[in-house]
Formats: C-alpha cells, sequence, structure tokens
C-alpha cells in the first residue's frame, strides 16, 4: 500500500469522525495524512527499515497512528476504518466526488433528508429539498444536479476489446523509451476482466522522472490529471484515463504482482505473508528489513510457498489454495 493509498484512508477516517462530531481527532488525522503525502520515501521503506519508531518520527504522525500505518503496511486494512464505516452507512467516495460537498455539509445532509449515497441525493435535489438547508442554497441545489447528472454521462466501465487496443499503443510508446526496461499492464487489465475502470500501466526504470514526462506528453492526451516522479495520470482525447506507475527494476516482480491484483488477491497473500513471519508489499518479501523476493513475480509466489499464478485468475475464488497445493507437491 502507497503513501496516498494510506493518505486516503486517514482522509476518509478524519471525515467520519467530523460527520459524528468527534472533536480534534479528525484534524490529527488530516494532520497525518498530509505529512504522509508529502513524504519523499514510501512509508512501507520506512516501516520495514526503522519499524514503529521510524514511523513515529514522521511529523503529525504519533505512537497511536504509527500502529495504524502499520496495520496498513502489513495487511492493506484498518480495522478501525472498517469498523467506522458500519456506523456511518454513507457512501463517502460517491458523495465527496460531487463539487461542494465536504464532510460538513455532508453530515448536514445525511442529518436532514437521510442522503446516504447519490441515488439520495439525485432525489432530494430533483425534489428541490436542499435549497432551505443550512449551508445551501437555490444555485448549489442546481449546481449538485448537475455534477450528478455529468456522472450518469459517462461509461463508468470500459469493454476489454475497447480498452485493450488503446493501451496496447501506450504500451507500445513507453517500451522505445531508452530509460524504460520494462513495462507492462496492470490492474484489471491484465487480469483480463470483461469490463475495466481505467487502464494501468507499469513501468521499471532507473529514471522516473524522464519516463513520467514523456508519458504525460503523449499525443492524444486531453487532460494531465497528474505528474509526479513515479505515478502520473493522464485523460485521452477518447475519455479514457490512463494510470502510470514507474517502479525500481530491482522491485519489478513485487510491484507487478501488487498493482496487478485483485485487492481480495492482495489480501490473502499479505496474511499469508504475515503467518510464515514475511511482510509482503510492492517493494518486495520481507524478513525484518531483508528482502526475500522482489526481482520476478514468480520469487515472490515462491518465497510465499505458492506456485505461480496465473494474473486472469487472481481473485481470490480458490486460486491460492490451489497454488499452496501445487508447490507443495512439486517438494
Amino acid at each position: 500500500m502507497d503513501n496516498g493509498e494510506i493518505a486516503k484512508i486517514f482522509y476518509r477516517v478524519a471525515d467520519i469522525l467530523e460527520i459524528q462530531g468527534v472533536e480534534w481527532k479528525p484534524q490529527a488525522y488530516r494532520a497525518a495524512a498530509n505529512a504522509i503525502e508529502s513524504l519523499g520515501k514510501p512509508v512501507s521503506e520506512i516501516y520495514m527499515e526503522k519499524g514503529l519508531k521510524g514511523l513515529d518520527e514522521i511529523p503529525a504522525v504519533g505512537e497511536a497512528l504509527a500502529k495504524k500505518i502499520a496495520e496498513l503496511v502489513e495487511t492493506g486494512r484498518l480495522k478501525h476504518y472498517e469498523k467506522l464505516k458500519k456506523q456511518l452507512p454513507l457512501d463517502l467516495d460517491e458523495l465527496d466526488s460531487v463539487p461542494g460537498l465536504g464532510p460538513k455539509k455532508i453530515k448536514v445532509l445525511y442529518e436532514k433528508l437521510a442522503v446516504k449515497n447519490l441515488k439520495d441525493l439525485k432525489k432530494t435535489a430533483e425534489q428541490h429539498k436542499i435549497a432551505a438547508l443550512p449551508g445551501f442554497a437555490e444555485k448549489s441545489e442546481q449546481e449538485i444536479l448537475k455534477a450528478i447528472l455529468g456522472k450518469e454521462g459517462k461509461a463508468e466501465r470500459i469493454p476489454l476489446s475497447v480498452a485493450l487496443p488503446v493501451a496496447k499503443s501506450i504500451l507500445a510508446r513507453l517500451k522505445k523509451l531508452k530509460p524504460v526496461q520494462r513495462a507492462e499492464f496492470a490492474g484489471s487489465l491484465r487480469r483480463k476482466r470483461p469490463t475495466i475502470g481505467d487502464i494501468d500501466i507499469l513501468a521499471a526504470s532507473k529514471g522516473p522522472e524522464a519516463v513520467s514526462k514523456a508519458f504525460v506528453s503523449m499525443p492524444d492526451v486531453k487532460k494531465v490529471i497528474a505528474s509526479g516522479k513515479t505515478k502520473s495520470s493522464i485523460l485521452l482525447k477518447s475519455g479514457m484515463q490512463v494510470d502510470l506507475r514507474v517502479v525500481k527494476p530491482e522491485q519489478w516482480g513485487s510491484a507487478l504482482q501488487y498493482f496487478t491484483g485483485s485487492k481480495a488477491h492482495s489480501i490473502a497473500l499479505r496474511k499469508i505473508a504475515i503467518k510464515k513471519g514475511l511482510k509482503l508489499s510492492e517493494y518486495g518479501v520481507f524478513r525484518g528489513s531483508k528482502v526475500v523476493a522482489s526481482k520476478t513475480e514468480k520469487d515472490v509466489y515462491r518465497a510465499l510457498g505458492l506456485n505461480y499464478i496465473k494474473p486472469e485468475l487472481r481473485e481470490n475464488e480458490g486460486e491460492i489454495e490451489a497454488a499452496i497445493k501445487g508447490f507443495k507437491g512439486m517438494k
């Protein structure tokens, strides 16, 4: 789990706590999330090298939040966050995606109109119930409805047959770049799901900045959503979003396994790693601070006691148990 993903969960915890009326804790989580986003080094590496002490040294991160970061790095989940989501049955990802809606306004909508998701929000906006609420007006009600209708007009999933030719073209361009040692599809595209959300591509390079710069400057780019040293996102003129991650060549195998997913498959693998006294992340399989495997996917699975699992099978639907059995049979 990378810094951005951990920070996002902390921001979500802060939002829920604020909606619940909890004092000072939301600010603490947001301060920690901001510090994590600003780090020049992955928190998972800090944890592997220095443990909880290293996490505690991050600005705005105390002992309690350091333990929560460690839980996210080790398991990919945070029990406290899961508990909070059950206490507040809101789809914050949906509601927060509407421009102008933050925790305070979402709280008003929930308490006054029982709005839990976009469907509820659209219904109340169409019935003109929002304008009279504290902090809202007729114009904001219209803007909310306009934003929802705009979202409904966009295709949420792209057929594999449509996305694949586009992805192949971008991948071919990336492979021609001198700094790129390896490049491959990741995510649901690599798992050959019938439909995908975005196109995910992984590249290995010792010069990530040059690769990212070339990526966001490619033809057919309508908008640069994000441009960073190792992570960039573009929106094509066709409307498809393409995300690129650039990793160190020596971390290729573990990164490809991690970013291929699925999430359920990756969580199951991390549980196996923990039982073996190991830690699994996009940076490798670790025993303490020592790297056990990271160069190839086969090395990663072997270190966990599994045969290699093909990407299209990685859905945590029995493939892991079969791979364990197959690995034992080879001994």
